[in-house]
């Protein structure tokens, strides 16, 4: 006999809703986000000239290869064969998720607490419709990471195999997750189950896979005419420029840099502690992303927990999770003492791992409760937390963006084919079919892209990041004339001027 729904796998029904919120995120939002540009374009140098030329024009190109595969097996166009994709990643996150959970604790409130805990948590879900390729790296690294605890306490070769393919896998999408698939291992070394002997065995077995798949990878590879060595060269030619600019800036005795932070003046004395405050500067950036990464309730939430005791931190899995979180940070600390900025999104490892206490800590205060009075407050409370951070994560409350789709159509219906159209939409440069390189679209505009544009010239401009300043300025000198806005009534959100002026 078939069983009764409620007894199903938890996770079945929360992959079924992560599956509705994606397509609900695409429907909500038409407009990809800028990234995506740039991996529609690889996918189509798949499409058009195989996956060597797509490795060869970006070096990390295995998510827009199976944006394209997945366009020639279903036809949709190459953003909803992203979106797609993208759903089956979220799908993959959420089912990870639950599974870490339960090698902790097997029970089925839990199962359900950790469900509702990954479907909300902002910092996830805010990227549904996003076409990116860290929601890849992020399932197949916490999948990696679930063989992983299960091989810890079993030892079986499946679970070697599995780890080592999933966490590869995850290497496809960002190259850092091979910091995993090297570091993560010599967690095994702490395993106090087993004798030093076994554990030092253990560790034996997952290198020796390790080094056959890689043989087996690297051949593969080669099959298939793609460049392995022009590819980490490409790489990491990427973070020579911030290497170079960091060690010039930091090692000489004076610098336009410490002018810049201390003065002139103050730099002949203070100039000796730059790196001590960049270090403390950029370490507050990080400590501020983590919050960000976190979001304020699950923080809270963590915090709590900790105080009391809820986190059950003594579980033997939990060692190989803070060593995939004591790896990310220190991968997160190196990015940002390197290239001094850093986005919310590449904390998303350090910060999913983390939340993985949530579920425990929300579990465990339940079961704490007593008295019918304490109980409605608690329930009062997590009703609050899990409304606001299903807002949060869901709903947003950005500006439209029908003014670009607006300007977008207008440009399509109103200019020839052939005209020179400057633009810092993505989108505008895609839709409107007039910019060839759509992929390689810059968000900023200075004075010196108006001054030199060609006559006729169409700029097709969102009005943010100082863009309504630079053409107040440029409409004084009479270079630009205003074609069109968007919307027609009211404050502009886009503008489409033509060049009229004469060059200097």
């Amino acid at each position: 006999m078939k069983p009764e729904w409620r007894h199903l796998d938890i996770r079945y029904y929360a992959i079924a809703v992560s599956l509705l919120l994606s397509v609900l995120h695409a429907l909500l939002n038409p407009i990809p986000n800028a990234d995506a540009f740039g991996y529609v374009r690889t996918a189509e140098v798949y499409l058009n000239e195989g996956v060597a030329a797509a490795y060869a024009w970006y070096p990390s190109a295995a998510y827009s290869v199976l944006v394209g595969l997945l366009h020639q097996i279903t036809g949709l166009d190459l953003f909803a064969a992203g979106q797609v994709l993208n759903s089956l990643f979220y799908a993959l996150v959420v089912y990870s998720f639950i599974s870490l959970a339960l090698e902790i604790r097997d029970t089925r409130r839990l199962a359900i607490i950790a469900a509702i805990t990954v479907l909300i948590y902002p910092q996830l879900n805010e990227y549904r419709y996003f076409l990116i390729r860290d929601i890849g790296f992020l399932g197949f690294a916490l999948l990696g990471l679930l063989f992983l605890i299960r091989y810890s306490k079993a030892q079986r070769w499946l679970e070697i195999v599995l780890f080592c393919a999933t966490t590869a896998i995850a290497a496809l999408f960002r190259s850092e997750a091979l910091a995993y698939l090297v570091a993560g291992p010599l967690v095994l070394l702490c395993n106090s189950q087993f004798a030093w002997r076994a554990r030092f065995m253990a560790l034996l077995k997952m290198i020796a896979v390790q080094f056959v798949l890689a043989l087996l990878g690297a051949a593969v590879l080669m099959m298939m005419d793609v460049d392995v060595l022009r590819i980490l060269r490409s790489i990491i030619s990427v973070y020579v420029p911030f290497l170079r600019d960091s060690w010039a800036a930091l090692s000489a005795a004076s610098s336009p840099l410490t002018d810049a932070v201390f003065g002139e003046y103050a730099a002949d004395y203070s100039g000796q502690y730059i790196v001590l405050f960049m270090t403390a500067g950029l370490g507050a950036i990080l400590a501020l992303k983590l919050i960000t990464g976190f979001g304020v309730p699950p923080l809270l939430v963590l915090l709590y927990g900790l105080k009391n005791r809820f986190c059950e931190l003594h579980h033997p899995a939990w060692r190989a999770v803070f060593c995939y979180a004591l790896i990310a940070f220190v991968i997160m600390l190196g990015f940002l003492l390197l290239t001094r900025f850093m986005s919310t999104r590449y904390t998303l490892l350090f910060c999913t791992v983390l939340v993985l206490m949530v579920p425990l800590v929300i579990d465990n205060a339940l079961n704490q409760v007593r008295g019918e009075s304490a109980m409605k407050i608690m329930r009062g409370v997590l009703g609050f937390v899990v409304l606001f951070c299903a807002i949060d994560a869901h709903i947003s409350f950005g500006a439209s963006k029908d003014a670009m789709q607006e300007a977008s159509d207008w440009i399509v219906a109103n200019t020839p084919e052939n005209i020179t159209l400057i633009t810092n939409s993505h989108y505008v440069a895609f839709h409107s079919g007039r910019v060839k390189d759509y992929d390689n679209i810059s968000r900023y505009v200075d004075e010196n892209t108006i001054t030199y544009a060609g006559f006729g010239t169409l700029l097709a401009l969102s009005l943010d990041r100082n863009v309504s300043e630079l053409l107040e300025a440029s409409r004084a000198f009479q270079q630009v004339e205003l074609v069109a806005q968007f919307p027609a009534d009211g404050e502009p959100e886009f503008v489409i001027y033509r060049r009229t002026g004469f060059l200097p």
